[in-house]
């Protein structure tokens, strides 16, 4: 019965109005059973039996159905016509019960309509509605001389009792009040933070995304400035092979040792690259590995000046690894297509940039076929992979060429792009 009665009262437990619906079926339980029972005790019904106790207790059930029509709305807050149709009614509600008392301690019962005014029109005129009633109720018992009770309560008892429940329910209306106003902010922000949560996840998914993007177009730079170079020599060592077959088996020879020799530094850069992936990375030494670079070239059939001046502290590994796939990525594009005898290879370590110069003897070629789509999807992805390295780094890259007049390519890569980056 009382899981019942809890359930009736507060069938959303977690809405605003829940604490407000109880204080007022609370009040009207309390106050309607003192005001029926002393009806009962006087006995001052001249008509049908205890017509005045019914006709009382209708009106405070239809009291307290009201209220919680009200409450229990799927639209809060009440719309403000509706609010006021309903206040109207409370008012007149508690007035026909005043009225049916016998002993006029139903008066008890007005400071529910302040109470509800202050949901309505606010805390200003829920103080006037108030002072409304206490004035009425005052000049009322002024006029009688005293309250017709049949208990020794006199006048100034029942103004004082009277004045200090209007102010107990007028202040816990106001708490009542700001307790709705907070689970409102409340609800409010539980639904920003929601929409917050899953812009948040949007954007870690999008991040995701590009993270997985970056590290497969990454991955495809490695293995093209890596792999691309070595088998590109290889195929060379081979072809080479092949053509002195028969003329020179010692030059044949060699040529298969020279390509046996590029696929165990193939087999050696994916064995550096799968540990880089799972140690540390590991400090890189431009110097060192542009050296091994440049020995691994057939040398027969191209000569290659290489000289590196200033000192590689201070750089970041990523700068002195793009200024590598770039000496790489040129002297590989070298022995495939610029039938060249001569390279100079050039690298400045500068105090603020680094600067490598690349220039061979070659056939050369149109630069602006770069530009067109046919010829950058098929034959510069490794330009392309270079000038992505060189954007992740800050870097520019600038590459001069004619028809049977050679091919400079000049890097240009900043020290710290980083502090770039924060100014």
């Amino acid at each position: 019965m009382i899981a019942r009665a809890k359930r009736w009262l507060h069938p959303y437990p977690d809405t605003a109005g829940a604490l407000r619906l109880g204080f007022v079926a609370a009040y009207i339980g309390v106050v309607g059973a003192l005001v029926v029972y002393t009806n009962l005790v006087a006995a001052c019904s001249a008509g049908p039996p205890h017509w005045r106790e019914w006709g009382m207790a209708g009106l405070l059930a239809l009291m307290l159905l009201l209220e919680r029509y009200e409450l229990t709305r799927e639209t809060q807050p009440t719309p403000r016509p509706l609010a006021i149709v309903l206040l109207v009614l409370r008012m007149a509600l508690i007035q026909g019960v005043v009225l049916l008392d016998c002993t006029n301690l139903a008066i008890i019962l007005y400071p529910l309509a302040p109470f509800s005014t202050f949901f309505v029109f606010g805390s200003e005129l829920s103080w006037l509605c108030g002072l409304g009633y206490w004035l009425w109720v005052a000049a009322q018992a002024w006029q009688s001389g005293r309250l017709n009770l049949q208990t020794n309560f006199n006048h100034l008892t029942i103004m004082v009792v009277y004045t200090l429940l209007l102010i107990f329910v007028r202040v816990l209306a106001g708490h009542i009040d700001r307790d709705q106003r907070s689970r409102q902010e409340m609800k409010q922000l539980l639904v920003e933070l929601e929409a917050s949560h899953q812009q948040l996840q949007a954007y870690a998914d999008r991040v995701a995304e590009l993270a997985a993007a970056a590290e497969r177009n990454r991955l495809a730079r490695d293995i093209h400035d890596t792999l691309g170079h070595h088998l590109t020599a290889i195929n060379i060592q081979l072809e080479k092979a092949q053509a002195y077959r028969d003329r020179n088996p010692a030059e044949a020879d060699r040529a298969i040792r020279d390509a046996k020799q590029a696929a165990q530094a193939a087999l050696h850069d994916v064995r550096h690259s799968v540990a880089a992936l799972r140690a540390t990375e590991e400090r890189f030494s431009l110097a060192k590995s542009l050296a091994d670079l440049v020995n691994r070239l057939d040398h027969d059939t191209l000569t290659v000046e290489y000289h590196t001046a200033g000192d590689e502290t201070g750089y970041a590994n990523p700068v002195l690894l793009t200024l590598y796939r770039a000496a790489q990525e040129g002297l590989t594009n070298i022995q495939k297509h610029a039938q060249a005898g001569h390279v100079a290879l050039d690298v400045q370590l500068g105090a603020d940039e680094a600067r490598l110069s690349l220039r061979d003897d070659g056939k050369g070629f149109d630069t602006a076929i770069l530009a067109e789509p046919v010829a950058s999807s098929s034959h510069s992805f490794g330009l392309r992979g270079l000038q992505e390295r060189l954007e992740s780094v800050r870097g520019q890259m600038s590459i001069r060429s004619a028809p049977q007049r050679g091919t400079e390519l000049t890097v240009v890569v900043p020290k710290n792009p980083a502090r770039l980056v924060t100014r």
